[in-house]
């Protein structure tokens, strides 16, 4: 296979987190991530976020002095002398400092010479520099050596030292040394991952690496086995803390092997999700759909999908489930077939690339897998996924979520059988994201939303983190909770970096998508705050939509949208807001089916046209397409409320009273706004409750009714400071000076 080039991931230490096990092994990489963060354990105080230490147990072998691989051979001023003596700040006297964890090895005021052993001082030896040639590797220019009788030298020729630290080329070093050492970096480095110490980890495959490549490693049995493995592991280590060209170095020195797909997998499997990283989306897919044919599965081919083929998927999937329980689902034979379940990892990427990439696609990825889990068996790392993905369509498509919510329970009686930390992220911003809330109050998805983050911060799942995240943020938001509670949320991503990863984020364009999205709801919050963004703010709304143009990404642009349509609603801009849907893509929706946001983007449609069709400098024509077009979404929303969904009953009520006065049913409008203010103080949307107060009191001022309509605009004033709208506070007030 070509090689594909994959960016170099920035500067910033910012990896990516990764699900990257399939089957049951997916519990036993990256168990615990880190953070350094005070706020961050202020809020996740049930779950304290303890630093792993990795032991380097020594077994008596030729090798078993050696320590960790990523330090430098030359001293450094952190440690101990030979006799624990405390060093002066001057680092070339010697000694330790205080709370130092490693020897400095100078000579400190009070340890002469000659109390010191012979091998405690480094006495460099000159390098001749022929063999300095032989041993450096041009096309391999990776980070190597070890010391026998000490710490470990790094250096960018594949070498190691004698017990003074001179480097010493590889190459003179027995075949059967190197091959000792690289399975004792192979060891380390997977209790390095066990202990989610990504860097150590990554540096002790590479070293390992370094210490085969090019002996004919690949066609020897045990070395074989080695050199695969430390490939395998180290190109999810290098992706996970961003070296993304020690990473494709390590993923084409597999490909270009004569194996098997099946032992190519694991670096197939890390090259998908690093094109994911750098939002090179189509290109993931493509990758997907050849490794499925490679494993001798069919994969629908990268391209947009009809409506009515969408349809008739469903119609097959729904008569191939039949009339099974979640127990029936959930005690389906358990799936052991190892190439199935690769197959069924790589459709659990492909579905994530079609969310953003082929929208249309999704449905399809989703009934194929339902289908393969149905006859293969169960295998809770990605079956969840699959019964999860049909729920999210039963709910935000086909208008079933009666049977949506029985899927998530199929999910949760599968994971309480097998469970799996890292995956139980993941379902969370699912089932509470996409399904939960079809049913029940979004108030009671936050508590849930907040603990999926924790989950996926503390197994290291940063794509899942990211996901509870803004979905706590957007579900704060939506359900009318104090702005002052969305911006804790916001915060969450503000100082969380450690030396291991970013909240919500990874390397490359999947970290800025998460920042933007989260941008979003940033200004959000300044602009009803009234706060002014700094001068050296570079990201606005203007910023985000040449991003999600650039990147073609279909989502971010639903979410900005939304978020500008509610500026312009809350500051009563109802023709700037009418521009804004009249210049929205056909398919705006396609990218936020099921979440919170679609709710709310197709409420705030509907609103926004019964107001462009009230509006007397519309001509007669426009009004009738606007009143057409808000009746339309108005349908819509009725029938979420009959399906059982108490999250738009307020604002059912509120069109209704909008499109009464579009039709002069004066009695009926006043008992519409009422409604409408009862149920969403009953229910706690405090922001849609100020706006019903708003609108209601133009409404009865332009009746003339003066008296009722300043009472109603002191109560908007009310709870738009009790929501923390200070902006809007401050625009009604001047409002009603006048």
């Amino acid at each position: 296979m070509n090689k594909t080039n994959i960016p170099t991931a920035p500067t910033t230490t910012t990896p990516k987190m990764i699900n990257d096990n399939i089957g049951e092994n997916s519990q036993s990489n990256n168990s615990s991530s880190k953070s350094s963060s005070n706020k961050l354990l202020a809020i996740v105080e049930s779950g304290s976020i303890n630093p792993s230490i990795v032991n380097n147990d020594n077994d008596g072998e030729e090798d078993s002095t050696m320590a960790v691989s990523n330090q430098s051979s030359d001293y450094v001023d952190e440690s101990y002398d030979t006799f624990g003596l405390h060093v002066d700040m001057e680092p070339n006297r010697g000694g330790i400092k205080p709370n130092s964890a490693q020897s400095i090895g100078g000579i400190s005021a009070i340890t002469t010479p000659e109390m010191m052993p012979v091998n405690h001082i480094k006495i460099p030896l000159p390098i001749v520099e022929e063999v300095l040639k032989s041993s450096f590797n041009a096309s391999n220019p990776t980070t190597s050596g070890d010391v026998v009788g000490g710490e470990s030298t790094t250096s960018t020729n594949t070498s190691t030292g004698d017990s003074n630290k001179t480097v010493i080329p590889n190459n003179i070093i027995s075949q059967e040394v190197r091959k000792k050492r690289a399975e004792r970096h192979l060891q380390d480095g997977m209790k390095a991952l066990e202990n989610s110490n990504f860097e150590f980890a990554a540096d002790n495959f590479k070293e390992g690496y370094s210490l085969l490549v090019g002996d004919n490693s690949w066609e020897q049995g045990d070395d074989y086995t080695t050199i695969l493995q430390l490939c395998s592991e180290g190109s999810h280590a290098a992706y996970i803390i961003g070296d993304f060209d020690t990473m494709n170095v390590l993923i084409d020195e597999v490909l270009k092997q004569d194996i098997s797909v099946e032992e190519k997998f694991r670096v197939y499997e890390c090259k998908m999700l690093a094109l994911q990283a750098v939002d090179d989306n189509h290109a993931s897919l493509s990758l997907g759909i050849d490794v499925r044919r490679q494993l001798g599965f069919y994969t629908p081919p990268d391209k947009a999908v009809s409506n009515v083929t969408n349809l008739v998927g469903y119609m097959r999937t729904r008569r191939l489930l039949g009339n099974k329980t979640p127990e029936d689902l959930a005690n389906l034979p358990k799936l052991t077939n190892k190439r199935v379940v690769m197959a069924q990892r790589v459709l659990e990427l492909i579905g994530f690339d079609c969310w953003t990439a082929q929208p249309t696609l999704f449905p399809l990825i989703v009934y194929l897998n339902v289908k393969e889990t149905i006859e293969y068996g169960i295998n809770p790392a990605t079956s969840c996924n699959a019964f999860l993905g049909y729920g999210i369509l039963l709910c935000g498509v086909f208008g079933d979520p009666q049977r949506g919510q029985e899927m998530a329970l199929a999910s949760a009686l599968i994971l309480a059988k097998d469970p799996l930390p890292k995956v139980e992220s993941r379902c969370t911003f699912i089932v509470q994201g996409c399904i939960s809330h079809w049913t029940s109050p979004l108030k009671d998805t936050i508590a849930p939303l907040l603990k999926g983050y924790q989950m996926g911060l503390e197994y290291g799942d940063i794509q899942s983190t990211g996901l509870n995240q803004t979905l706590l943020i957007s579900h704060t938001y939506n359900s009318g909770r104090p702005l002052e509670e969305m911006y804790e949320y916001i915060a969450l991503n503000v100082g969380l970096q450690n030396e291991y990863m970013t909240i919500a984020g990874s390397s490359g364009a999947l970290q800025t998508h998460f920042a933007h999205e989260i941008q979003i709801c940033h200004l959000l919050f300044m602009n009803l705050r009234g706060i002014e963004l700094e001068e050296n703010e570079e990201t606005n709304f203007d910023v985000i939509l040449k991003f999600a143009r650039k990147t073609n990404n279909k989502g971010l642009r639903s979410h900005l949208l939304a978020a500008q349509l509610e500026l312009k609603v809350f500051f009563s801009e109802w023709e700037t807001a009418a521009d804004l849907l009249q210049e929205a893509p056909k398919d705006i929706y396609s990218d936020l089916v099921a979440i919170a946001n679609g709710v709310r983007l197709t409420v705030l449609e509907a609103l926004v046209c019964l107001k462009a069709a009230q509006s007397s400098s519309a001509g007669m024509i426009a009004r009738w397409k606007w009143k057409k077009r808000g009746i339309r979404v108005m349908k819509i929303i009725r029938g979420w409320v009959e399906l059982g969904n108490p999250n738009v009953i307020h604002i059912l009520h509120l069109l209704e009273a909008e499109l009464a006065i579009l039709n002069r049913y004066d009695r009926l409008a006043e008992d519409s706004f009422q409604l409408a203010i009862n149920t969403a103080s009953a229910n706690g949307f405090l922001h849609d409750l100020a706006l019903s107060h708003e609108l209601v009191s133009s409404y009865l001022t332009n009746r003339g009714d003066r008296s009722q309509g300043a009472y109603h605009m002191e109560q908007a004033i009310r709870y738009y400071s009790e929501w923390g709208a200070t902006a809007k506070v401050d625009q009604l007030k001047k409002r009603l000076a006048v």
